[in-house]
């Protein structure tokens, strides 16, 4: 399948997110339950996506922040950690019956959703939502106009990804942060299907609609959005197998680099 050229250029996390390089911005923290994946196996944000992950939140300083893909809760627990005192985290994933063999990988053997946090110090500021995957608007309406980021990290598949994404446009503010995870550029990759792997597609689908102004995180799988971010974003635009291999052609394990 041929894949279509990207539209989103790649920029420098210091640059998207200056704030946490100033002198009182605080300390990332980082989630000690990620330690639990070994070298050879893929945990769902890499160590410098962690960190970034981490720096965005602490250059926004949301109150009022979404998550997409719970799963076991290591994400959450980071935004968590990171986020103001007195910030809301509200996490969304399938109700059980619902789930798939993906979410049962996600899980590594455990069902229980949000396992990492449900006895962290950030427990009481979490809030778990487990809909089904058609659930409505209205299911989050409580919350529209109150995001202040969001970040999307559930079905990577075309329609979900889209679904969760729409979902979050709806409930942020003017000036809401949003990202997603996973965004592979990689050929063989995009050509197994569009429905299967559909992040990366989706998302340029999106930047042609000038609605948001996308950045993919220069060293992560991750895009960072806004409407409006305010000035402008030194970046370079690369096309799917620009980068040399081997992690311009597959997602390269920690075990491998």
């Amino acid at each position: 399948m041929e894949h279509d050229g990207n539209r989103i250029p790649t920029a420098e996390l210091r640059d998207l997110f200056p704030g946490c390089n100033l002198p009182g911005a605080g300390l990332t923290v980082a989630v000690s339950s990620l330690m639990s994946f070994p070298s050879n196996e893929l945990p769902m944000l890499f160590s410098y996506e962690q960190l970034a992950l981490a720096a965005a939140v602490l250059d926004c300083r949301p109150e009022c922040l979404i998550e997409f893909g719970t799963g076991q809760g290591t994400g959450t627990l980071l935004l968590a950690a990171n986020a103001p005192k007195g910030a809301e985290i509200h996490t969304v994933d399938l109700r059980e019956e619902c789930r798939g063999n993906y979410t049962s990988t996600i899980l590594r053997g455990d069902s229980d959703i949000g396992s990492a946090f449900h006895a962290s110090l950030w427990k009481n500021s979490i809030r778990q939502l487990l809909v089904r995957p058609d659930e409505p608007i209205s299911s989050f309406a409580h919350l529209k106009n109150r995001i202040d980021f969001a970040f999307i990290d559930g079905d990577h598949a075309y329609h979900g990804v889209r679904s969760d994404t729409l979902i979050a446009l709806e409930l942020g503010k003017a000036d809401a942060t949003f990202l997603w995870h996973d965004f592979y550029d990689f050929p063989d990759y995009l050509g197994e299907s569009r429905e299967k792997r559909g992040v990366y597609p989706w998302l340029n689908e999106l930047a042609a609609t000038g609605q948001l102004s996308l950045f993919h995180i220069s060293g992560t799988y991750l895009v960072a959005g806004r409407r409006n971010w305010g000035r402008p974003i030194p970046s370079r635009l690369r096309q799917p197998g620009d980068r040399p291999g081997p992690f311009g052609a597959r997602i390269v394990r920690q075990g491998e680099a």
